[in-house]
């Protein structure tokens, strides 16, 4: 486990996808730098819209008529994996931790299954059935509740991941093409039959990952970043749409 004594909770946030996600840049930036340190970050954006992997391919990923009739935004995060659906019920949770939090943690893989293994284990009280499967999907049997994707520097990985505990999986359905690349244990199924909500409450929930890593000693406030670096993030990548519609 991380050193819990260290972590730092940051409180549920409606910000704006692009604020959000240029915070978590902004996070992990400041940690690598020295200047700030583990971080436990829960947002949720309250409206719906679309986001792209850093490798992401508008073309590939999304479907443009449904999309463009229902005016969702569509944004790019500056971590790996696939093109995801956030809004109104998908939890989403930031994670940002050294290499030095535990072994192994210096290898992509092993870092992600450390963190996707932490929540799980979080949350099964909760849902006795939920496991990690894959690359870094959180799973109720054979079904995906969450995925998840990171991005790292020089010393120090954030990642963050959306898990469905209330979410219209019709929205990703409407909006997102069936990826190329899937896990083994989809079998070719449809997003609505691969999918699933976990039906936990969001504040049930964000109490139970809470308790995966945090101890009466860590710290619930805010974690400020200078804002002249989240300003530049935002004007940089993510307001900018060459940089959003780059693929």
């Amino acid at each position: 486990m991380p050193p819990l004594d260290e972590i730092t909770c940051l409180e549920l946030t409606h910000s704006g996808v692009a604020n959000e996600l240029a915070l978590d840049e902004a996070l992990l930036i400041e940690a690598d730098a020295g200047r700030s340190g583990h971080v436990l970050r829960f947002w949720e954006p309250a409206e719906f819209a679309i986001v792209l992997g850093a490798s992401g391919r508008i073309g590939e990923d999304v479907l443009p008529e449904a999309s463009q009739a229902d005016a969702v935004p569509i944004y790019r995060r500056s971590s790996g994996g696939g093109t995801v659906v956030v809004g109104p019920g998908a939890l989403c949770v930031t994670v940002v931790l050294p290499e030095s939090a535990a072994p192994g943690l210096s290898a992509v893989d092993q870092a992600q299954h450390y963190v996707l293994e932490t929540l799980a284990r979080s949350i099964r009280p909760l849902v006795p059935e939920i496991g990690v499967a894959g690359r870094g999907d959180l799973v109720v049997g054979e079904r995906k509740c969450g995925g998840s994707a990171q991005r790292r520097l020089k010393h120090w990985f954030m990642v963050h991941l959306s898990i469905l505990y209330d979410f219209p999986i019709e929205r990703i359905v409407r909006y997102l093409a069936i990826p190329r690349r899937q896990p083994d244990y989809r079998q070719g199924r449809d997003h609505q039959g691969f999918l699933s909500n976990l039906g936990v409450p969001r504040t049930i929930l964000m109490e139970a990952i809470r308790s995966g890593w945090i101890t009466g000693r860590s710290s619930r406030r805010a974690l400020l970043v200078p804002p002249a670096l989240v300003e530049s993030l935002l004007a940089e990548k993510f307001t900018n749409r060459s940089w959003i519609e780059r693929l």
